[in-house]
């Protein structure tokens, strides 16, 4: 699960925009409201968040954040990477 959804109760009218907007089905309606059902089909697009005109919809990035030495040791990979792919090919 990368993106934790919630939804403010007191704020969702019910107007069931974010279960067209959402592609991957995360909303169901419960008692007039809408309610999130599965984190793990998230995908942060944040389309719900968009349509919502009550502000009712929330989404968090539960990632992990890379430190700046994995950073820098994955972007030294990707180059060497490419490198290594050109060589390959012949430099084409």
């Amino acid at each position: 699960m990368a993106y934790k959804v919630t939804v403010e109760g007191r704020r969702c009218n019910g107007c069931e925009e974010c279960l067209e907007a959402c592609t991957v089905g995360m909303f169901r309606m419960q008692n007039g409201k809408a309610l999130p059902v599965e984190d793990k089909e998230c995908m942060g697009c944040e389309s719900c968040v968009g349509v919502c005109d009550e502000n009712a919809i929330a989404i968090t990035d539960t990632r992990v954040a890379l430190s700046n030495t994995c950073q820098s040791l994955l972007s030294a990979l990707d180059e060497m990477e490419t490198e290594t792919e050109s060589r390959r090919t012949g430099g084409l």
